[in-house]
């Protein structure tokens, strides 16, 4: 689940479009390493019209990973961007593995999540239909959220739920910095920021998974008026399973029209 996240946490798009109705777009791709080989691949393609984002991610393994893995998954999500920031509408991801698929959807209404398939433990469901009863969002919406909370992404903290998952994501600041050499295809100026993720509810901690922490840099690869800007990952660090790995961007494309046209 958290090699997903980590993909889902390539990107991010603009907040409240302007007054002028914008249609925008933002493709994003990524790899992730361990070690010297590249083991994930990410894309990210998100299109902004008037109020509402639909996000499209792919995710796959790549390199040597696929010989004892074929893993992929493919995340849909809609979100609303509302005065008060990203509001989850819908979710749904897709999860391959070898010749496997299963397929988990999310729908808010009125704030309340509902979700398929529900876990087949009557205890783990009632543990996570309590935790999500508090709030939650999914994946791309705590990302997108994360992007345009304004002057920086951190500090902040955002309650997500993925449908199998429900978990705590807390940044926190650790200055501001400098990319000037690395894998990342950003160079120049970065928020770096410490990213705690834990477990509230799920299998991870049922199985008593211990929480794990990513240091992430964020770029402001836009300036969206108002004294805001689009924050944007462009490298994250960390351990998963024990195991160091790198994420970085490798491309970035974005594209803007006005539809009164």
């Amino acid at each position: 689940m958290r090699i997903v996240f980590l993909g889902l946490l390539a990107a991010a798009l603009a907040a409240i479009a302007p007054a002028a109705a914008l249609a925008a777009g933002v493709t994003v791709s990524y790899n992730v390493d361990i070690g010297l080989l590249t083991v994930t691949e990410v894309k990210l393609s998100l299109d902004l019209a008037g109020e509402q984002v639909h996000a499209k991610a792919r995710i796959r393994a790549a390199g040597v990973s696929r010989a004892f893995s074929e893993f992929g998954a493919t995340a849909v999500a809609e979100t609303r961007l509302g005065a008060a920031g990203p509001e989850p509408l819908s979710y749904r991801i897709t999860r391959d593995q070898s010749d496997k698929r299963k397929v988990t959807t999310l729908t808010w209404n009125n704030g309340a999540v509902t979700y398929d398939p529900p876990p087949s433990n009557a205890e783990r469901m009632a543990r996570i239909d309590a935790a999500v009863a508090q709030g939650v969002v999914d994946p791309v919406t705590a990302v997108l959220r994360m992007g345009t909370v304004g002057e920086s992404p951190c500090p902040s903290t955002h309650d997500v739920f993925d449908g199998r998952e429900v978990f705590e994501l807390a940044l926190t600041g650790a200055g501001m910095g400098m990319l000037e050499d690395g894998k990342s295809a950003w160079k120049g100026q970065v928020q770096e920021c410490s990213v705690r993720w834990t477990p509230v509810a799920g299998r991870a901690k049922d199985k008593g998974v211990p929480g794990d922490s990513y240091d992430v840099a964020f770029a402001p690869v836009a300036d969206l008026g108002n004294g805001r800007k689009l924050w944007l990952p462009v490298q994250m660090s960390g351990k998963l399973k024990g195991l160091g790995f790198t994420g970085y961007l490798t491309k970035l494309d974005d594209k803007a029209r006005d539809v009164s046209e």
